[in-house]
C-alpha cells in the first residue's frame, strides 16, 4: 500500500529531507501540491513508473468529482490535529482507468510545518465487488424470503415476531407490524400449546435439530387455520441459540378435505348397515309389538312393564326409521313456499313434546311473509329435529325461541335458541356425524339427517354455544336454489 505525506511550507524543505531520513523514509511526499517522492508501491497502485509521478500534481491522481471533497477534508483536518481521515474516492490509474480507493491520513506539525500524513491508501476493487455479491444475494435471499408460497417467520428465542413473510402474514391476517406486537403462543390454538413448549425445550437443548407438528391457529378474524409447522433453531458460533425459523403451510383445506372423507366413509357404512339391518330387523320386531299388546290386554297387573317395552319398541322402530331413509335417501322436490307457514306447523307440532317437558316455545317470524324455494318437508323434518334435540337439552324446562328474517337479498337465517345444558365446542366440530349424539339415548342420525336435508338445500348451519347456557341453531338457506350457498367466515360446524 502506498503512503502519502503533504505539507504547506515552501521554506521547509531542508527540514522535510531531515524528517524522511530519520522518521519516515518511504513516503509520498507532496510539496506545494506536487509529489516530491514516492515510494513503488504507490506507484504500482496508480499503474506509473516511479520517477514519473515525482513533479506530478497529486489531485492529478483523483477523479474531478472527488477533489472538491479531498481539498475540504484537507482543511479539516489542518483545524484539527487530533482527527484522522478515512476518505473514499476514485483514482486515476495512467491508463485513464478509474477504480475506487481509501485514503486513510492524518495531520502533524513538524518544525513549524504542517505535514499530512496518508498512512494508507487502499484499492477497493476487490472489496466492493464483494460487497455486491454480498449485496445481491442477500437481495436474491429476501426476496426468496418474501415471496416465498410457504409462510416464513423469524422467532426470538422468547417468542416474539422478529420478521414474518407476506404468506405467513396473509395466511393469518396479520402485518407484520402487528405480528410484531404478539407472540407466538398468542395466536397458536391452546390444544397444542404444551406440545409446542415441549418441542421447543427440546430444541434449545440441542435433542433435535427440528421439529414438524400439525397445529390450528388463531386467524385475526377468529377462525382457526391448520398449519403445517416445521421448526429449527439458529446458534451463534458459541452454540448459543439466537431465534427459530418457523415454516407454516396452510393445510386447512386438506383437513377439510380429510374430515370430509371421514365422514362420508362414515355415511357409507350407515348406508350399507341400514339396508342390510332395518328390513331383517322390523319384521321380528312386529312379531314383538303384537304379543306385547297382546299381553297387556289379558295382564293387567304387570300393565307399566308392557307400557315401558312398547316405548322401547317405539323408539326402535324411531331408529330403523332413520336407517331407511339413510338407506333410500328421498328426492327432492323444490316449491315456493311460505317458511313463516312452515315454522308455525312445525311449532305446533312439537308444542305436546314441549309442553311435557316443561318447556315454552316462543315464535318471532315477523310480519312480512318470506317465499322459500325448497322441499316443505324435508325442511320440516329437518327443523323438527333441531327442534326437538333443542327440547331434549332442558330436561329442568325452559325457553326455545324460534326466529326467521332474511339476511341479505338472496337468504334468510332460521334460529333456534335453547337454555340447556351447551356443547362443548369439541363437540360442536362433530355434529352431524352418525352414532354422535351428546344424548345418552342418542344415534346421531336424526341431526345427520337434518344437515343432509339442508346441504341439499344449498343452506348452511351455524352454531353458537356456551356450557350451561345454551345453544343457538343458525340454519341460513338461499330463497332461491339458483342463488350462491351462503359464505360464513366464523361458522362452526357443518
Amino acid at each position: 500500500m502506498g503512503i502519502l505525506l503533504m505539507f504547506e511550507n515552501a521554506d521547509g524543505e531542508n527540514v522535510l529531507e531531515t524528517f524522511l531520513e530519520e522518521i519516515l523514509p518511504y513516503m509520498i511526499v507532496v510539496k506545494n501540491g506536487k509529489i516530491i517522492t514516492i515510494n513503488s508501491d504507490a506507484s504500482r497502485l496508480f499503474g506509473y513508473d516511479r520517477n514519473k509521478l515525482i513533479g506530478m500534481e497529486l489531485l492529478e491522481l483523483i477523479h474531478p468529482r472527488d477533489r472538491r471533497t479531498y481539498l475540504i477534508e484537507e482543511e479539516e483536518v489542518k483545524g484539527n490535529k487530533n482527527k484522522n481521515i478515512v476518505w473514499q474516492a476514485r483514482g486515476i490509474r495512467q491508463d485513464h482507468s478509474i477504480f475506487p480507493l481509501e485514503i486513510h491520513g492524518m495531520m502533524k506539525l513538524f518544525h513549524g510545518i504542517h505535514l499530512f500524513l496518508i498512512t494508507e491508501v487502499a484499492d477497493l476493487t476487490e472489496r466492493q465487488q464483494i460487497e455486491k455479491a454480498d449485496k445481491q444475494i442477500e437481495e436474491r435471499f429476501r426476496t426468496v424470503f418474501n415471496y416465498a408460497a410457504a409462510g416464513i417467520a423469524l422467532i426470538d428465542i422468547n417468542g416474539r415476531f422478529l420478521e414474518a413473510n407476506y404468506s405467513f402474514c396473509d395466511i393469518l391476517g396479520y402485518t407484520e407490524s402487528e405480528l410484531a406486537e404478539l407472540r407466538f403462543h398468542g395466536i397458536l390454538h391452546p390444544d397444542h400449546l404444551d406440545d409446542h413448549l415441549d418441542n421447543t425445550t427440546r430444541l434449545l437443548i440441542a435433542e433435535i435439530p427440528w421439529y414438524e407438528m400439525e397445529s390450528r391457529f388463531i386467524h385475526k378474524s377468529g377462525h382457526v387455520v391448520w398449519g403445517l409447522l416445521n421448526t429449527t433453531v439458529v446458534r451463534d458460533d458459541h452454540n448459543k441459540p439466537l431465534y427459530y425459523i418457523v415454516q407454516f403451510q396452510d393445510i386447512t383445506t386438506k383437513k377439510e378435505a380429510e374430515e370430509l372423507i371421514r365422514k362420508s366413509d362414515k355415511l357409507m357404512a350407515v348406508g350399507q348397515l341400514a339396508a342390510g339391518v332395518a328390513h331383517e330387523v322390523r319384521n321380528p320386531l312386529t312379531v314383538l309389538k303384537g304379543f306385547t299388546q297382546m299381553l297387556r290386554t289379558t295382564d293387567k297387573k304387570n300393565e307399566s312393564y308392557y307400557q315401558l317395552m312398547l316405548s322401547e319398541v317405539d323408539r326402535i322402530e324411531s331408529i330403523i326409521g332413520e336407517f331407511l331413509m339413510l338407506a333410500k335417501p328421498q328426492e327432492v322436490e323444490f316449491k315456493m313456499n311460505d317458511i313463516g307457514v312452515i315454522l308455525s306447523n312445525i311449532i305446533i307440532l312439537m308444542e305436546t313434546n314441549a309442553v311435557i317437558s316443561n318447556v315454552q316455545i316462543i315464535s318471532n317470524l315477523g310480519n312480512e311473509q318470506m317465499y322459500l324455494e325448497c322441499d316443505e318437508n324435508q325442511i320440516k323434518q329437518a327443523l323438527a329435529n333441531i327442534l326437538q334435540n333443542a327440547i331434549e337439552a332442558m330436561p329442568q324446562g325452559g325457553q326455545i325461541i324460534v326466529t326467521v328474517e332474511q339476511l341479505d337479498a338472496d337468504h334468510l337465517i332460521i334460529g333456534i335458541s335453547d337454555q340447556g345444558c351447551g356443547i362443548s365446542e369439541d363437540r360442536i366440530a362433530r355434529l352431524g356425524e352418525p352414532f354422535y349424539s351428546s344424548k345418552e339415548k342418542g344415534t346421531g342420525l336424526g341431526l345427520m339427517i337434518s344437515y343432509q336435508i339442508i346441504e341439499k338445500h344449498n343452506g348452511r348451519v351455524r352454531v353458537n354455544s356456551k356450557l350451561n347456557e345454551g345453544t343457538t341453531f343458525e340454519i341460513i338457506l338461499p330463497l332461491h336454489q339458483d342463488a350462491e350457498p351462503p359464505a360464513l367466515p366464523d361458522q362452526t360446524g357443518l
